[in-house]
């Protein structure tokens, strides 16, 4: 039986717009698990600001800890000075014992005055902290939402893919098996895109213009017509 070129393009065409449907939802679908993963990448990213947060808490209070350690021996050698004040013999030690310990209750102060600075400084890393952890929460939830909203998308393209794919089974069943052959081979080799129309002179798929010879053989529809340059099989938009 001969074959029929003219429905043989045409179903070339409509498969080829399936094909193109297809290659679509299977790009889209390779690239949802990028997408969920710069989701998550922009979520950790907002999290290392709450661990530089508390980071800088926990140094402040080893800072806060060490100062108090510092008064706490600053005390301790006070006490033991004063007991050591009145054994002294002479009114110069005596002098010189009291100007110590005035030296170091001077530090003393300093350090108190470092501690409440500091715990100043804890109270509001601490009001930071809670700010943060809030926001953080409600981008969390976002998170979950558009991680739902991401799982929902591939389900619904992957359904719609498989049945442009029955779609396409039963279209191909109708074409000519050397014709679908040649029509594979092309469109693996060009993007997903094996079909062109030839409008204004142009063909479509590169934007070449055609000869008057080419336009004629499409024209004749004796023979599958490739466009000279990129190779693309070509047809006349009615």
């Amino acid at each position: 039986m001969a074959i029929n070129l003219e429905e043989q393009v045409k179903l070339l065409v409509e498969l080829q717009g399936l094909d193109t449907q297809i290659f679509k939802h299977e790009r889209d679908l390779a690239q949802m698990p990028e997408n969920l993963r710069m989701i998550e990448d922009a979520f950790k990213e907002k999290m290392t600001n709450l661990k530089a947060l508390e980071d800088g808490l926990k140094s402040i209070q080893v800072k806060r800890k060490e100062r108090e350690n510092d008064l706490e021996s600053k005390d301790l050698l006070i006490k033991k000075l004063q007991t050591q004040l009145y054994q002294l013999k002479t009114n110069k030690e005596f002098s010189v014992m009291q100007g110590e310990i005035g030296r170091i209750k001077a530090d003393s102060s300093l350090i108190e005055e470092d501690i409440i600075r500091l715990l100043d400084q804890i109270d509001i890393e601490n009001q930071k902290i809670v700010k943060e952890k809030d926001y953080l929460k409600g981008e969390e939830v976002k998170l979950g939402e558009e991680k739902r909203r991401v799982e929902e998308e591939t389900k619904r393209i992957s359904a719609e893919a498989e049945l442009l794919k029955i779609q396409r089974s039963a279209l191909a069943e109708k074409i000519d098996k050397a014709i679908l052959a040649k029509y594979e081979r092309i469109i693996k080799s060009k993007d997903g895109l094996a079909v062109v129309a030839v409008s204004g002179e142009s063909c479509q798929g590169c934007f070449r213009i055609m000869p008057p010879q080419v336009i004629h053989e499409i024209k004749m529809k004796k023979d599958l017509v490739v466009c000279e340059n990129c190779a693309r099989i070509l047809y006349l938009e009615e």
